[in-house]
């Protein structure tokens, strides 16, 4: 066998050694064989650095998200729970905030009547003791809640109390078929009586058929002796339609009442008996009409041309 040349493969390690400092050389300074040499070098990867890219990315993405597919779903689980609890904190929040305003106008209500009440809390709705219409409080008689006691909204009258137990009581509202109050007619005085009608209106009966009843007219309750079951004062609601039938000695008319029924959770139980009448006093503020804007235009006339005398025109002409 014969030997190696070793001069030969030291000619060629040689020869790869120059060239490899050659291309080295020429890159350093810029020149355009070396700068020839990176493009052509460029062209020839790029594809192939795209198509390794191609297939690597998506399978180095599946693989990372296979390996927190764990973590990431506990995290979700995790983030729906906060959100429910986040949600319901939420609703509490405004349930409270509609309760404060609500505590907030019916006592401010019951501070102007100077009315002693018992703030409650509305805790069911229905009908009780074969009545339609009626609410229950969650408070009785160890709150000093007694039977045909008045119950008042922020915006004026709700009902009576009808029924007590030693820790709640229930109140039949003004809207039910059997109930009954006398009223009187804001600024005239008129007396009259209100009936529940079922509906969301009331019914309001005049006693005297030529006493003057428009849309519009206000009412407050007219009160009861000792201030049980209704006490003076309290608003009652706005006539929205007047029936104008004529030959009966009464008025009637349709109310809506002040105060929305469907809407209640905080009330209040008057206690105490009113000295006091607070007359009109209660009563929100009227709405003013809208005013129609007037359209006002002015006229400048014209002056018209002087007449020029007979003498100075010929005087000038001449």
């Amino acid at each position: 066998m014969a030997a190696p040349d070793k001069s030969r493969s030291r000619f060629f390690l040689i020869a790869l050694l120059v060239t490899a400092l050659i291309i080295v050389t020429l890159d350093l300074r810029g020149s355009v064989p070396g700068a020839t040499f990176r493009g052509i070098a460029n062209s020839v990867l790029s594809p192939v650095q795209s198509f390794f890219r191609f297939f690597y990315n998506p399978v180095s993405n599946f693989i990372s998200e296979a390996s927190n597919l764990g973590r990431t779903a506990d995290r979700i689980s995790a983030l729906e729970e906060k959100n429910s609890a986040l949600e319901e904190q939420l609703s509490r929040l405004k349930f409270a905030r509609r309760e404060l305003d609500q505590l907030k106008d019916v006592i401010d209500l019951a501070g102007a009547g100077r009315y002693e009440v018992v703030a409650a809390r509305v805790i069911a709705a229905g009908s009780a003791a074969g009545f339609s219409r009626t609410i229950e409080l969650d408070v009785g008689k160890r709150d000093g809640i007694d039977v045909d006691m008045t119950v008042i909204a922020g915006a004026g009258l709700v009902g009576r109390v009808i029924s007590v137990s030693e820790a709640s009581s229930i109140a039949l509202l003004l809207d039910d078929e059997t109930f009954k109050a006398g009223i009187r007619m804001e600024g005239s005085g008129i007396l009259g009586v209100i009936s529940g009608t079922g509906n969301s209106e009331l019914a309001l009966t005049l006693f005297d058929s030529s006493s003057p009843l428009t849309v519009g007219d206000r009412m407050v309750a007219r009160g009861s002796s000792s201030s049980r079951p209704f006490v003076p004062g309290a608003p009652v609601g706005t006539v929205i339609s007047v029936d104008q039938s004529s030959g009966t000695l009464t008025k009637t008319a349709l109310v809506r009442p002040f105060v929305n029924l469907n809407a209640l959770e905080v009330v209040a139980v008057v206690t105490g008996k009113v000295r006091v009448n607070p007359r009109d006093s209660l009563l929100p503020p009227a709405p003013r009409p809208t005013p129609t804007p007037t359209v006002t235009v002015y006229v400048t006339p014209t002056p018209e041309p002087s007449a020029t005398p007979s003498g100075k025109k010929k005087k000038k002409e001449s």
